[in-house]
This record gives C-alpha cells, structure tokens and sequence, in this order.
C-alpha cells in the first residue's frame, strides 16, 4: 500500500474548509483522529488501484441514500487530489447525477400510474428512477470512460430546481472522475451494467436521524415548508434510500459517517469476513441479506426495464 505517499500531518488538518456543493457553501474539515485512522488509508488504497489503471482514466462511483453525504464526499476527494495531497499527475473532476434528472417540463407532462388507477405527474415523485434519464446517463458513463479530448456533463439548480444542460465540462486531462448519485450501484433494471464502468465503487451511509435531519434542512433550505419537507422525505427520499440500499452489497468499500459528518469507519468488502460478526463494524458493513422491499404504493420500488 502507497501509505507512505500520504502525508501524516497535512496542513489542513483541524481546520475549517469552505466546499462549494450543490451551488452552496458548506464548512467542512478534516480532523487529525479521522484522517490517521481512516482518510490516509483510504486515499492509499485508492492511490494502488489508480497507479494499477494507468494510462486510463480512473472512475469512482459514490453511492448511497440521499442525504448520506455523497455530494461532500465526492468534493472533499476533488479537493484533495487538486491540491497534490493524492498525486501530483492526477487531475479530477467531481460530478453529480443529478443532472440526468428529465426537465420539469417533462416530470410535468408525463405520468405513472399508481395501482388504484390514479395518474400522478412525475414532477410528484421527482428522484424516483422513472424520473431519470438512465439512457443519457449510461451513454455519458461510457463517453467519460472513452475519455475524449472535452465533454459535456448536465447539471442540477438547487435554485430553479431543474436540470442545466452541459453545466460541466470535463477535459481529457482528468484522470481521476469521481461521480456521485443514489443509484449508481444498482444493477438491476434499466440500471444493469451501470456499476461495471467504474473502477472503484464506494457506498456512503450514516445514522438514520443524521439522514433525515440533512434531509429537511435541504428541502426547507430549497423553499419547502416544514410540512412538505416531512411529506417528501416519508414519501420519496426514504423509498429511494430503500433502493440505493438494496445495492449496497455492490460496493467494494463501505463509508460510515458519524453525527458530525466525519468518518468513523472505512470498510473494504473482502475484509468484512475477517471482522468478528458480532463487531460493531462488522454489522454496520454487513451486507444486507435481504434488502427492504420498499413501499407497494410506488411503483418505481423496482426500476423498471428498458
């Protein structure tokens, strides 16, 4: 393992760190504690399958239930590889799935009907799969894997709350992309395959009521009341945390983040048999067995074949 191309004691440590996420500012930092016992050995690990990959462009998928933490993750990455702490040839971009959502024109203008025959408008259950642009997505997966000299990639308005075309661009220069979405891990449906054009795939999951409470911040932040923020977390975020857990055995590293949005365990899949299986780690990175079968009054539990 590259450990030693880590540093020990970076000069950012304990320090508060301004990220740019979502179009929105957010403080974060890297404690000493968490960077010794979990951040230089995963960057080292990742730093092996990088150095392993080249000449190709390395590509991390970041998974995981909304309101986990993915988007931070994905820029704490970009931000350290940009500034020369991972290697000083690697170059990233961090990019969002977000923007593969269909227009607000389009979740407005077309339907899913509900089992009692209801039809409701996309725009109602926006973030659910029938609510994404799978195709458009998987065709730009595999352009970033073909690296060409520049790329488009959409983006998403936390403003507008809609989809900004070509938002982001990516040169051939980036080698190392990180991508992150709730369901990048899924392959099932119209999402098969979609794992197998990363190199690495990280799940990032946390404390349940760290979750929801990100959750409501975000949707009151974006405009919702309490009340509507309470309603779409119950009836849409916390179907999709269902189906992007459903994919979690997918993953080959497992990210846990505590109540202060630090890490507080990094576990590699073949290493989860060596654990103890009453450790505490070892059943918060356990696989599920059996994964929640969400609701059966939403029809985009499973997603559906294209």
């Amino acid at each position: 393992m590259s450990l030693e191309s880590i540093e020990a004691y970076p000069w950012f440590l304990n320090k508060h760190l301004d990220l740019m996420v979502n179009e929105r500012l957010v403080h974060t930092r890297f404690n000493a504690g968490e960077w010794m016992e979990h951040w230089r050995y995963l960057l080292a690990r990742m730093l092996d399958m990088w150095l392993a990959a080249r000449p190709r462009r390395f590509l991390v998928a970041v998974a995981g239930p909304p309101g986990s933490g993915k988007s931070v993750l994905a820029e704490q990455f970009h931000w350290l590889i940009d500034r020369g702490i991972f290697h000083k040839e690697a170059h990233s971009v961090a990019l969002p799935m977000d923007g593969f959502h269909f227009p607000n024109a389009y979740l407005e203008s077309h339907f899913r009907r509900l089992p009692d025959g209801t039809d409701i408008p996309l725009s109602q259950v926006k973030g659910q799969p029938d609510s994404i642009d799978v195709k458009s997505l998987r065709q730009h997966l595999k352009m970033l894997v073909g690296r060409p000299d520049h790329m488009d990639w959409p983006g998403y308005s936390r403003f507008t709350h809609d989809v900004v075309p070509n938002k982001l661009q990516v040169h051939h220069s980036a080698n190392f992309v990180i991508v992150e979405g709730n369901y990048l891990l899924v392959d099932r449906g119209i999402f098969a395959g979609i794992p197998d054009l990363f190199d690495l795939k990280i799940y990032v999951d946390g404390p349940g009521a760290k979750i929801i409470a990100n959750l409501m911040e975000r949707h009151i932040a974006g405009g919702k009341t309490v009340d509507e923020a309470k309603d779409w977390v119950k009836r849409i975020d916390l179907p999709n945390a269902r189906i992007a857990e459903s994919s979690k055995s997918n993953a080959d590293v497992i990210i846990e983040r505590d109540g202060d949005d630090d890490l507080s365990a990094v576990v590699w899949r073949e290493k989860q048999t060596q654990l103890s299986a009453t450790s505490p780690t070892a059943e918060a990175a356990k696989p599920s067995s059996s994964p929640a079968t969400p609701p059966t009054n939403t029809t985009a539990a499973t997603p559906p074949t294209q």
